[in-house]
């Protein structure tokens, strides 16, 4: 019987394929490249700012709307912004939410600001907490509007999350100089504020504008088995997730928003209804 031998071909080192490392090194050079090219943006974005737009909002940096116009007309960014969605709670109190579309040369974005009458800001006074009555509603819709425009040129640009030492070095001016906000209570992160406004919206866009059906939606997707094999309720109301449960939430949210946006390509999309009712609870 003839012995069947494996013959194995070993490529002189000089001779193999170099596709892999030199397809390494370009994606290494053009990432450089990127951070170079956010950091001159960052540079030049801020340095048309000044200390009136700017407010140190509890220990961070927030651009107001006259720095984020100033940023959008130094990079040609235009925006087209939406009339707001205003939602009641049985309660009395309430949130304004925009929801915009933001352009820079080709490059669109969508971006959502909202501001709540339960935001320490508005809500407390003079050491008191402050009825919903007592608030007004002009400023809430101001505000809102104002985070809108900020988080749509900021995100557009690559520049969001600034610290006060970079706003110090390429703006020009201390964080003593700015007006200072101090809120007498915990606040929740700008960044969880921004994923609860989308969970709403995309909650509300898949329910086609029903408050009945999107607080369902919700409560099923925050529905989850504990450690103990016992099952967690879970929130029928937006403003209930907790700084936690938010991003968690807000992932969930958004894999069961593009399968949903992926079954609608095929036909007709539903148009999402209408999502500004006054009166939504959810």
């Amino acid at each position: 019987m003839e012995e069947t031998r494996s013959v194995i071909q070993v490529m002189p080192a000089d001779e193999q394929p170099v596709l892999a490392s030199d397809s390494l090194v370009a994606i290494a050079q053009a990432a450089e490249k990127r951070v170079d090219a956010i950091n001159r943006i960052k540079r030049v974005a801020l340095r048309v700012t000044n200390r009136h737009d700017w407010v140190d909002q509890n220990g961070r940096p927030y651009l107001q709307v006259s720095g984020a116009e100033k940023v959008a007309r130094l990079f040609g960014i235009s925006w087209r912004i939406n009339e707001p969605v205003l939602e009641t709670e049985p309660d009395g109190h309430f949130s304004y939410i925009y929801t915009g579309e933001f352009t820079m040369g080709t490059a669109s974005i969508e971006a959502v600001g909202s501001r709540s009458s339960r935001d320490p800001f508005f809500a407390r006074r003079g050491g008191r907490d402050l009825k919903p009555d007592e608030i007004d509603r002009q400023d809430v819709r101001k505000a809102a509007y104002t985070n809108c425009v900020g988080n749509g040129v900021t995100r557009l640009l690559g520049i969001r999350n600034l610290t006060w030492e970079e706003v110090e070095e390429f703006a020009g001016f201390k964080r003593s100089e700015a007006a200072r906000v101090e809120y007498q209570q915990s606040a929740m992160s700008q960044e969880a504020q921004d994923q609860r406004a989308e969970i709403r919206r995309m909650i509300l866009e898949m329910a086609g504008g029903d408050s009945d059906t999107a607080k369902e939606m919700l409560f099923g997707l925050t529905t989850f088995v504990g450690k103990d094999g016992k099952e967690i309720p879970g929130k029928r109301r937006v403003e209930e997730l907790s700084e936690r449960m938010v991003p968690i939430t807000y992932g969930k949210v958004k894999r069961a928003y593009e399968a949903w946006k992926a079954s609608q390509a095929g036909g007709d999309q539903n148009d999402g209804g209408d999502t500004g009712g006054g009166d939504s609870l959810f």
